[in-house]
């Protein structure tokens, strides 16, 4: 690797996303003077904290090291899809201590995605808005629409990010594995994810190049496991708009076979937890498992303005007010306190 290509594209991105060096370094645990030493290229980060780097940068390992900027050079619109489901789940229904639209506006927030448009009904929409308005106190834009036929005013020049359904995931370096799926933006990539056996239309069979195949030649390339799709895609704006959704889309997954285009997919790996909001059961499962979570390891998990603020979308001192604002909750008081705030 060549340290000068590697600090042009830390200098880059750390700028991209409005970090000085002394912010960044405060991220990371170093001195200001460790990243000026990087960005001029006279030496490279320790690899114990490259993907935390890459992480803060809205970017992925690989192209770090490699220098790699020409990923990092068009932008990304969001475009997420809710519904209400048969069990009456909704946009504010809790997840242990946090509604599940935090969860789905994160996913966006942690790839960096600020422009994020909402299909919803309308009592999901009065209670998003409520809440975050037009996203600005988080440095989102937050658009609207009453229905996906309204996709057609995604700007061409934009790729898509896509989130249908209600679904609780996570797993250890999610980060790296969307960002794999937005490297090529020529592509359109869904994720998947090993599961056990299920009787599902969302299983998945692809070949050497990871591009999805039927289930005929599919079955020739499988692992000892069996994969499924979740609803999350990367793919070009003209392919979402070019997708004929109905109008009552966004209970379940956007499944791959409605996409007029070749797929491919990335695979995350064995350890990730998928767990589609459908039911009474699923929600009572996905928040015994974040409180699991937030208990053993002291910290909030999908903490919309922790994101926020790691990802430079707000400032350090707007963080200490959003934190301010619930001081005197639990909730409040994690956020005071990493900002350094006790």
């Amino acid at each position: 690797m060549d340290p000068k290509r590697v600090g042009n594209a830390i200098a880059y991105l750390r700028k991209k996303v409005g970090y000085t060096q002394r912010e960044l370094a405060d991220r990371i645990g170093v001195s200001d003077k460790a990243v000026s030493k990087w960005e001029r290229g006279l030496g490279l980060p320790d690899t114990a904290i490259i993907g935390k780097i890459a992480i803060l940068l809205d970017s992925d390992t690989d192209s770090l090291l490699a220098g790699d900027l020409v990923h990092h050079n068009s932008g990304w619109t969001g475009l997420l899809i809710l519904k209400e489901s048969m069990y009456g789940i909704k946009a504010n229904t809790i997840i242990y201590d946090k509604p599940v639209v935090n969860f789905m506006l994160s996913y966006f927030m942690l790839m960096g995605i600020r422009d994020i448009r909402i299909v919803s009904g309308e009592e999901d929409r009065q209670f998003i808005e409520s809440i975050f308005g037009n996203g600005s106190r988080l440095g989102l834009k937050l658009t609207y629409w009453e229905n996906i036929q309204e996709k057609e005013y995604i700007d061409s020049k934009f790729n898509v990010m896509v989130v249908s359904g209600m679904t609780f995931i996570y797993g250890v370096d999610q980060s790296r594995f969307f960002q794999k799926a937005m490297l090529d933006k020529t592509k359109t990539t869904v994720l998947s994810l090993p599961k056990k056996k299920i009787d599902s239309p969302a299983r998945i069979y692809y070949d050497s190049d990871k591009k999805v195949v039927t289930s005929e030649d599919g079955e020739k390339l499988r692992t000892q496991y069996d994969y499924y799709q979740i609803p999350i895609i990367f793919c070009p704006a003209h392919v979402i708009c070019s997708m004929k959704l109905e109008e009552n889309m966004g209970e379940e997954t956007i499944p791959y076979t409605r996409i007029n285009d070749e797929v491919y997919t990335v695979a995350l790996d064995r350890g990730f937890v998928e767990i589609p909001l459908n039911t009474w059961d699923d929600v009572m499962d996905a928040s015994v498992f974040v409180k699991t979570v937030q208990k053993a390891c002291g910290m909030q998990i999908y903490c919309i303005e922790e994101i926020a603020w790691r990802r430079g979308m707000i400032s350090h001192e707007e963080f200490i007010r959003l934190g301010e604002r619930m001081k005197d909750t639990p909730y409040g008081k994690y956020i005071l306190e990493i900002a350094g705030q006790k």
